[in-house]
């Protein structure tokens, strides 16, 4: 902000961070501690002269006319209280926050006792005008006023007596540090001090003779002061007024200093005066700094051709030049004081500038000198366009149209507008195709230039300005909103939806995409897509904007009336405090927070992963409702036209309800005393509740993995519930069969006197048992059934064997059973069977036949001596009907014939 060019006549402060300054029908607000100042909206009023701040929300304001505004938010809306007169009120002051007094002109005192929200008019014993009031109690007050007044209350304004004082001219600003000790300044250059509470005063050596309008002591240190008035007057003393010393605010500074503040507690004060001028300082008054600086004019025009230089233009003549921003700015008039409609400039040096009665200037060095270059006509000139320095267009008033190829040194109106509107401005695409805007939604579109035609219209508003996006795109602004925008050379054009209803003064583009607009009322609005949506952005201001140039993509400025000069700077916003809320939650809503207020200009922008913003986006404040279980998060950031600030973020831990969709892991067919293992997925934040029947937990209890010692035999459960702080699942349930070794089985049947022949054995099955069974001494062979309840066993060897069967299942061994069987050779030597079988001769030499018709009935023949060894064994074939054995050992053998069904066994003895 370059400044308003209206006077502030007061400022004061709520805390170290916000403060309100009054003046000429404006009050402006800060909250950075005076580095940057935004008007506030108030009533159509006159001069306001002075504010107090009872609290960071109650806020009074008065002035002309007995004017009287309170706001109950911090000073940033305001409303007219009933005032008891129509005096002009100077200076306000409270007892305490429910007592305030008021004072003003022809010796008017008001009084409130509701925070201002009634007055009335109470006695001061004088007719002459009161300038200020200060109460350094809730008893003790002090007024001072024209004609040497000084009044004094020792009851908080009940009553008034007036002292007299040395002098009869005009005091303005009276202030007491303890109830002796105080100061008055005045008229021509008079300060005065006492030391007895007023009751005695002594001229102290001020040095100038200029009106002392302003007299502080500092907050901390009452051995400084600090005095300002008239012609850019600014004393300090550092000894109680035994000396002054002058500090320079410019050698060609003639602004009136109106108020000086402290801030609390603080060595930063801040002065305001005449034409919006603010000045601070950081050492309690030795040195200041221009914050704000303004100029008694309204800006009509604006053109910048880069980020730090450019030209400003308004009325009476008025052009300022600027290479710092508009930082400062350097008066270049016009040789005459001529209202300046329209300035343009080809670069930072050449450029026009146009107003009425066909008045145009031109300037080859950026406005040090101007050359008139009249047209010939009495219309006002409003609008140029440059095809180069000495060739360009104006527009004017009644359809004025003319051009210049010798930089306006001659003029060819010579032109068919076909119109009699007041045109606003004109542009080229090319050295063939342009058009122009005026009032009563006038478009007028040329081809050539000689000759113009009337588009049909899309409004009656007036059109006030125009932009060229790129070679074929344009814009158009007006009044009531008014938005239009052409992608055909200016041929056709469609209305945009600006969402405002003030009027739209100006337009400018940096690119196709990135443009601003400003209106009435301070109204700014931004796109960054070549105008087909646009944002309203705050401008710190209610004054008219009436012109708008962008310097660079990034940077803007405009100008409007009361010598308002902004500087917008597209930056991404700041920084967002830390997330608070809760960092382990269950599946549903939890809400979070930032302690940051809103930015202007920005909005805050919520994210959340793993749940969704159920209320409260764009707000400080957010409910969430969590739908995804697992390390979610919150984030946020602060978001404008120009980006995202820095986001802050906050990782959740998102815990739901424990799922019973799990399965347990482990043996579902199990033994008595075996340890078990059993487990389940191990999940953070999870309690295991187990419960084991047949058995118990020998190991891991409450953990996702237990070990089981199994002791009951017999159908069994184990289960497990999962507990968060969310609540428990269902049970998750697993059946166990707990086995055990087996029983001894029942007793083998089977014979237990046989021969060498097979025979089977058996025991009652049981299901699940492996049945393992053993011959002892290798006496026979198990030819078939091992593992099973039965067996076939052939005999070989003569004597006592045990039959032994040990029954098994997947824990162990069981108790065996045991049977003994006596095996002999006599016994397994049947009777003569009806075979017509010859075996001879026997006794035997060592050789022997065999002989039968019906041999082939057997399928192999075994020789065995009486160890039950095998000393030979041969197959019989089909139709064999005699074997011939020899070379036989001496002693007794058997000769066994065998086939599926029978067995046929004979002694023979060899000699």
């Amino acid at each position: 902000m370059q400044s308003w060019g209206l006077d502030l006549e007061s400022v004061t402060w709520a805390n170290s961070s916000i403060g309100l300054a009054v003046g000429e029908n404006l009050i402006i607000r800060t909250d950075d501690g005076g580095l940057t100042w935004s008007e506030t909206r108030i009533p159509e009023v006159q001069r306001l002269n002075d504010l107090l701040i009872i609290n960071e929300t109650i806020v009074i304001a008065i002035g002309e006319g007995g004017t009287i505004l309170k706001s109950q938010d911090g000073g940033i809306q305001w409303s007219i209280i009933n005032s008891p007169t129509e005096n002009s009120l100077k200076s306000i002051s409270k007892v305490n926050d429910n007592r305030i007094l008021a004072v003003g002109e022809s010796g008017v005192i008001l009084l409130s006792e509701n925070q201002g929200n009634s007055w009335q008019v109470i006695s001061s014993t004088t007719s002459s005008n009161l300038n200020e009031i200060f109460f350094l109690s809730d008893q003790l007050g002090f007024v001072v006023g024209d004609q040497g007044t000084f009044l004094k209350t020792e009851n908080g304004g009940s009553n008034f007596t007036k002292n007299p004082m040395p002098f009869n001219s005009a005091i303005y600003s009276v202030s007491f540090s303890n109830e002796s000790v105080g100061y008055v300044s005045g008229a021509e250059g008079k300060i005065y001090k006492t030391t007895d509470g007023g009751e005695n005063w002594a001229a102290l050596t001020s040095g100038v003779t200029v009106d002392l309008l302003k007299l502080v002591i500092h907050s901390v240190d009452d051995r400084i002061l600090l005095v300002g008035g008239d012609q850019g007057t600014l004393l300090k003393s550092t000894n109680s007024g035994a000396s002054f010393s002058k500090i320079n605010l410019g050698a060609t500074n003639t602004r009136k200093i109106n108020s000086i503040e402290f801030l609390p507690e603080s060595n930063l004060a801040l002065a305001v005066g005449q034409d919006g001028y603010l000045i601070s300082s950081v050492n309690s008054g030795s040195s200041w700094s221009t914050r704000l600086a303004g100029y008694r004019t309204n800006f009509n025009s604006i053109d910048f051709k880069s980020d730090r230089t450019g030209f400003i233009a308004g009325d009476n003549g008025q052009f300022f030049v600027t290479s710092n921003a508009a930082t400062s700015i350097i008066s270049r008039p016009l040789p005459e004081p001529l209202d300046i409609i329209s300035i343009d400039f080809w670069n930072t040096g050449f450029g026009y500038a146009s107003g009425e009665s066909g008045k145009m200037y031109r300037t080859g060095n950026g406005g040090s000198a101007w050359v008139p270059v009249p047209a010939s006509t009495a219309e006002s000139i409003t609008g140029f366009y440059l095809f180069a320095p000495s060739v360009l267009y104006v527009t004017g008033t009644n359809g004025y149209i003319a051009r210049s190829f010798d930089s306006g040194g001659t003029w060819d109106s010579n032109i068919a507008t076909n119109t009699s509107e007041n045109l606003k401005d004109v542009t080229y695409f090319d050295y063939q195709v342009g058009f122009a805007i005026g009032d009563n939604g006038q478009i007028s579109w040329t081809n050539g230039g000689n000759t113009w035609e009337n588009l049909p219209k899309l409004t009656d508003q007036d059109l006030k300005a125009l932009a060229k996006l790129d070679s074929n795109t344009s814009v158009i602004v007006g009044d009531g909103g008014v938005i239009l925008k052409s992608e055909d050379m200016a041929k056709t054009w469609r209305s945009i939806n600006s969402g405002v209803t003030e009027n739209l003064n100006s337009v400018d583009f940096w690119d196709e995409n990135i443009g601003m607009i400003v209106g009435d009322n301070g109204l700014t609005l931004q796109t960054k897509d070549g105008g087909e949506s646009w944002l309203k952005i705050e401008s710190g201001t209610v004054r008219d904007l009436n012109s708008v140039s962008m310097g660079t993509s990034l940077v803007a400025f405009t100008a409007g009336d009361d010598g308002t000069i902004l500087t917008y700077t597209c930056v991404p916003p700041p920084g967002i405090s830390e997330i608070t809320g809760e960092t382990e939650v269950c599946i549903g809503t939890s809400f979070y927070q930032v302690e940051d207020a809103a930015v202007s200009g920005s909005q805050i922008v919520w994210r959340v992963d793993g749940g969704e913003i159920i209320s409260g986006q764009g707000t400080t404040t957010i409910q969430v409702n969590w739908t995804t279980s697992g390390r979610q998060g919150v984030f946020v950031s602060r978001q404008n036209f120009c980006g995202n600030g820095e986001t802050s973020a906050l990782e959740v831990l998102v815990v739901s309800k424990p799922d019973s969709n799990l399965e347990i892991e482990g043996n579902g067919s199990v033994c008595t005393n075996q340890p078990e293992t059993y487990s389940l997925e191990r999940i953070e934040g999870i309690d295991y509740l187990w419960t084991v029947n047949g058995g118990e937990i020998i190991e891991g209890e409450n953990s996702h993995e237990i070990q089981v010692q199994w002791i009951e035999t017999g159908e069994h459960q184990i289960s497990v519930v999962l507990e968060n702080q969310c609540g428990k699942s269902e049970p998750i349930l697993k059946d166990i069969l707990i086995n055990a070794a087996p029983d001894q089985p029942s007793e083998i049947q089977g014979d237990v006197q046989v021969g060498f022949d097979t025979y089977s054995y058996e025991v009652e099955p049981l299901d699940g048992i492996d049945y393992q069974w053993e011959i002892s001494g290798n006496g026979g062979s198990i030819l078939s059934g091992q593992g099973s309840h039965k067996i076939i066993v052939e005999w070989l060897l003569e004597g006592d064997f045990t039959i032994k069967v040990t029954p098994q299942n997947s824990c162990n061994d069981g108790e065996p059973r045991l049977l003994t069987v006596n095996v002999n050779i006599i016994t397994g030597i049947e009777p003569e069977a009806d075979l017509a079988l010859k075996i001879y001769p026997n006794p035997s030499q060592g050789f022997l036949t065999i002989s039968s018709e019906n041999l082939s009935k057997f399928q192999e023949v075994t020789v065995i001596n009486t160890l039950g060894q095998k000393l030979l064994q041969g197959q019989i074939y089909e139709g064999q009907t005699e074997i011939y054995l020899t070379d036989l050992p001496r002693g007794i053998i058997l000769i066994r014939l065998k086939n599926h069904h029978q067995t046929v066994i004979r002694k023979v003895v060899v000699k």
